[in-house]
C-alpha cells in the first residue's frame, strides 16, 4: 500500500469512526443514520472502513463509551481540541483485522483476542480469564499449562488423552508410552507426541505449534508435518506451513510470567499485551506503531508498557472508563 492509500485509509477509518459516534449518540436522529448509511455505501473503500471502526467502536466496550466526553471523541476521531492542541502531530485512527493488518502493519486491535467462542466457552472443561493462567494434570504423565483467554475441552478416546483446544494458548508436557500419546485438537487439526513438551496457540488466525523437548506429529487436512526441539509450523486452511526455528527463550516466556521481544514494531507488542490486558489499549498513531520495541515485561506488572510507551517513545496517553487505553 502506497504512503497515500495509506493515509487515505485512514481518513477514511477517522470519518467512519467519527460517524459511527455522532449515530450511536443519545442525540442521534434519522439523519445521522442516514448521513451513516449513505457515506458506508459510497464505495468498496468506505464499506471496509466503516467494518474497521466497528471493529474498534466495539472494542471500547458500552462503558467507555457512554462516558467519553466531548474532548475524548475529538482525541479518538484524530481531531486536536484546546487541551490536546500540545500534540506534536495529528492522531490517524488505524485499525484492522487479525490477519491481514498484521501483515500490513497496522494491526491496532485483534479482535478475535477479546471475543471468544461464548458457548464452547462456556460449556469448557477448563478456562481461564485475562490474565489468569492455571496448570491441570489431565492423566498420569500429562499435564497442561493454560496461558490467559484460554478454553479447554476434553476429548474421550480408546488410547491416550486428548483435549481440544477450542480458544487461546497451552504448552503440553507429556512423559507416556507410544501406545498412550497425548493429542491437541485444535481448528481442525491435532498435534500427537507420548514424549514432549509443546506449546499450541489458537487464536483466530492461523494453529502455531512449537516443540520445545522431544517430537510432535502435526497432521491437518490429509497432510503431516514433524516436528523437534525449537521447531514450529502454522497451518490454516491453507494448509500446513513451514518447519522453522525460534527462540524458546522468547517464544516460552509466558510460562516464566514474562513476555520479551526483541526489535518488534510497538504495533505487534501492543496486540500481544492486549491479550493480558483487562481491557483494550488503541494505537492511534500508524508511525508509532512501527516503532521497533525491546523489552522484558513481567506479566504481574504488564500495565508498564503504558509508562514505556509514554516516557521512552513520547506518546500522548489518554485512559477511559474500562481499562481502555488511547495512544497517539
Amino acid at each position: 500500500m502506497s504512503g497515500l492509500d495509506r493515509q487515505q485509509s485512514m481518513s477514511l477509518q477517522r470519518e467512519a469512526l467519527e460517524l459511527i459516534m455522532n449515530a450511536k449518540s443519545a442525540a442521534a436522529t434519522a439523519g445521522d443514520l442516514q448521513r451513516l448509511d449513505e457515506w458506508r455505501e459510497r464505495s468498496g473503500a468506505h464499506t471496509e472502513a466503516y467494518r474497521k471502526a466497528v471493529v474498534i467502536w466495539d472494542a471500547l466496550g458500552a462503558a467507555a463509551r457512554e462516558a467519553t466526553t466531548v474532548e475524548d471523541r475529538d482525541f479518538i476521531a484524530g481531531r486536536r481540541s484546546a487541551r490536546t492542541s500540545a500534540v506534536g502531530r495529528r492522531a490517524f485512527l488505524v485499525g484492522g483485522l487479525a490477519a491481514s493488518s498484521a501483515a500490513a502493519g497496522l494491526l491496532l486491535v485483534q479482535p478475535s483476542l477479546g471475543v471468544r467462542p461464548f458457548v464452547a466457552d462456556l460449556l469448557a472443561d477448563y478456562r481461564t480469564e485475562t490474565g489468569e493462567q492455571r496448570s491441570i494434570a489431565l492423566a498420569e504423565g500429562v499435564s497442561v499449562e493454560m496461558n490467559t483467554r484460554t478454553s479447554i475441552d476434553r476429548r474421550l478416546v480408546a488410547h491416550g488423552t486428548s483435549i481440544e483446544l477450542i480458544s487461546g494458548e497451552a504448552a503440553i508436557s507429556a512423559e507416556c508410552s507410544d501406545a498412550r500419546p497425548v493429542s491437541v485438537l485444535a481448528a481442525g487439526g491435532t498435534s500427537q507426541s507420548a514424549k514432549a513438551r509443546f506449546a499450541v496457540r489458537h487464536g483466530g488466525g492461523p494453529v502455531r505449534v512449537a516443540c520445545l523437548e522431544g517430537v510432535v506429529v502435526v497432521e491437518y487436512d490429509g497432510n503431516s508435518a514433524t516436528l523437534r526441539a525449537d521447531q514450529q509450523l502454522s497451518y490454516s486452511d491453507r494448509g500446513i506451513g513451514p518447519v522453522t526455528t525460534f527462540d524458546p527463550t522468547v517464544g516460552a516466556a509466558w510460562q516464566r510470567g514474562l513476555l520479551i521481544f526483541r526489535e518488534e514494531p510497538l504495533v505487534r507488542v501492543l496486540a500481544e499485551v492486549n491479550r493480558y490486558w483487562q481491557g483494550r489499549i488503541i494505537l492511534l498513531n500508524a508511525d508509532l506503531g512501527q516503532r521497533r520495541v525491546t523489552a522484558r515485561i513481567e506479566l504481574a506488572r504488564v500495565g508498564e508498557v503504558i509508562s514505556y510507551v509514554h516516557n521512552v517513545l513520547g506518546a500522548q496517553v489518554r485512559t477511559l472508563p474500562g481499562g481502555v487505553v488511547l495512544l497517539s
